[in-house]
Order: structure tokens, then C-alpha cells, then sequence
């Protein structure tokens, strides 16, 4: 299983037909993954996760997007 890391992404909405895709990149802007949606809000969490996550990871062989280890409350300004 290979954990590549994500430099970059492109991202659509088909608005009339409801679909999304991504597609992953990385460091030498090799194409990693490239996925069709259907589901909106699947679609939105992988954005949101690409978005605002910092050093995401696509793990190969189990077709995951993960993030390294955080602190909890990261994103918590008080």
C-alpha cells in the first residue's frame, strides 16, 4: 500500500446532471486518483477535507484520503 501525499486537486460540479469529480495530484503533478460523484454530500466532504486540511494523504491500495495525526480543537480560535 502506497500513502502518496497530495499536492493538489481539481474539482467540478456538473450543475444540470448532478455529478462531481475530483482528481488527485501530487508533488510532480502525477495524477494519483480520479473520481466520479454522484452524491453531493460525499462530494462536499472530500472538498471540505481538501479545503482545509493540511498534509492529506491517498492511501493506494484502500482508496482513502486521511490526514496525519492533529491536536484536537485544531481549528478553535477562542
Amino acid at each position: 500500500m502506497a500513502n502518496i501525499l497530495v499536492a493538489s486537486y481539481y474539482s467540478r460540479w456538473d450543475i444540470l446532471n448532478h455529478k462531481g469529480r475530483i482528481a488527485l495530484y501530487d508533488s510532480s503533478n502525477q495524477l494519483i486518483e480520479n473520481h466520479a460523484f454522484t452524491d453531493p454530500a460525499e462530494f462536499q466532504v472530500v472538498i471540505s477535507m481538501l479545503r482545509h486540511e493540511k498534509n492529506l494523504w491517498y492511501e493506494t491500495e484502500a482508496h482513502h484520503l486521511r490526514s496525519g495525526n492533529e491536536p484536537a480543537g485544531e481549528g478553535d480560535h477562542q
